[in-house]
């Protein structure tokens, strides 16, 4: 399988995106430098509006009305200088891939690799989905006085509403309200193509991962077929030793790409987490203080995306657990009893290495699964639950 296959089998969706913004490992360089120029300009100047809005206007609610915008945008910032700092490292990975695409195998080996492929390629459309979602939201919040004031009229004009808060240094927004409602357009389209292009790469490569682990578990199944206890064959036990190294060459392969992906996202995943459990917690805090209106609504939608943001980001080490532990009952329940010595011993010392099971991290110190998505959510709940109580009290009093 060329490139040009590969990324319209699997990754159509995250080619158009990532060359949008100028990450695409195998684009052209001009291009590359020329767009990421444009992208960097749009994000830059919308963190300098969003903290200016805190600047000029500190207080308790500025923060808390910003600050779950302003982690947006420093998490696209983030995200999209990992991409940019770690070039070499992204095009070694889809290099890494294409590699384990193309080599030799067999038709259910290739079977097993096109089904996590396919799986990636699903999770990659729900994530795309999600994030189309939010931009929706807030692109038509812009229109929504409009509309309000044609179906259900007030005795004056609705007040217009931006698509998220920051400060445009300007007197009266209202007289640059178009120009403002463009630039930020712009920037949200932006921030959308940076957010799709990096995740679901991240996403597809894991998923690659299951792939190779899953096929790891095959061969060393597979490998011991058609060997019985009384076979004496120097011949068929060499044979079935040879098939076994290359089981371990599979397994040893699948760590090592783990490894790599590690080390691509490493500080990335680390601040990003951090980010997103910041954002939930806050905006979780926001919607719990606050009615429902026209003005509020987003918050609303912004919950819902960000819990499937930090989903998505905690998942995909519980996706690399899980095939582990198939692995290591794939290797467990071959018939590794029938092979001579030396092939015993291969499986007794991969079946003690799989005890230990790679972990996706974030940055070392965070655990990428389940558990940590259902702490984070615990975590941000405690908080809402604690300062609710504080009103409470202040209320009382």
């Amino acid at each position: 399988m060329d490139l040009q296959m590969f990324a319209k089998r699997y990754l159509g969706m995250t080619k158009v995106f990532a060359s949008i913004t100028g990450i695409w490992p195998y684009q052209n360089q001009y291009q590359k430098n020329i767009r990421r120029a444009l992208v960097n300009s749009v994000v830059i100047v919308a963190l300098i509006c969003q903290i200016g809005k805190i600047v000029v206007f500190l207080s308790i609610r500025t923060v808390v009305d910003q600050i779950p915008f302003l982690m947006v945008a420093i998490g696209s910032f983030i995200k999209y200088s990992n991409y940019v700092l770690n070039d070499n490292k992204f095009k070694k990975l889809f290099n890494s891939v294409l590699g384990d695409w193309q080599e030799v195998k067999t038709q259910e080996e290739e079977r097993l690799m096109q089904k996590y492929a396919n799986r990636g390629v699903l999770f990659i459309l729900i994530y795309n989905l999600n994030i189309y979602f939010c931009v929706t939201t807030f692109l038509l919040l812009p229109f929504m006085p409009r509309l309000m004031d044609v179906w259900a009229p007030l005795n004056e004009s609705r007040p217009r509403i931006h698509m998220y808060p920051g400060y445009y240094f300007t007197k009266n927004d209202d007289d640059y309200y178009y120009l403002i409602m463009l630039y930020t357009t712009i920037s949200m389209l932006f921030a959308m193509c940076v957010f799709i292009a990096s995740d679901t790469i991240m996403i597809y490569m894991v998923q690659h991962v299951c792939g190779l682990l899953s096929l790891a578990g095959y061969r060393f199944k597979s490998s011991m077929d058609g060997l019985s206890s009384w076979t004496d064959d120097y011949k068929v036990h060499e044979r079935t030793y040879k098939k076994v190294c290359y089981a371990i060459k599979a397994h040893k392969r699948a760590y090592a790409f783990l490894n790599e992906i590690e080390d691509a996202y490493t500080l990335n995943l680390f601040i990003q987490v951090g980010f997103a459990v910041l954002t939930f917690t806050i905006t979780l805090l926001k919607v719990a203080s606050i009615t429902w209106s026209l003005d509020t609504y987003p918050y609303y939608g912004f919950v819902i995306v960000q819990l499937v943001h930090v989903f998505f980001l905690t998942v995909q080490g519980q996706f690399v657990i899980d095939l582990h532990d198939s692995l290591y009952l794939m290797e467990y329940e071959a018939y590794w009893y029938n092979g001579d010595i030396k092939t015993q011993a291969l499986f007794v010392l991969i079946i003690r290495r799989n005890l230990t099971p790679p972990l996706l991290t974030a940055g070392g110190l965070i655990h990428l699964n389940l558990n940590s998505f259902a702490e984070v959510n615990c975590k941000g709940m405690r908080f809402v639950l604690y300062c609710a109580e504080i009103r409470l009290n202040v209320a009382v009093k």
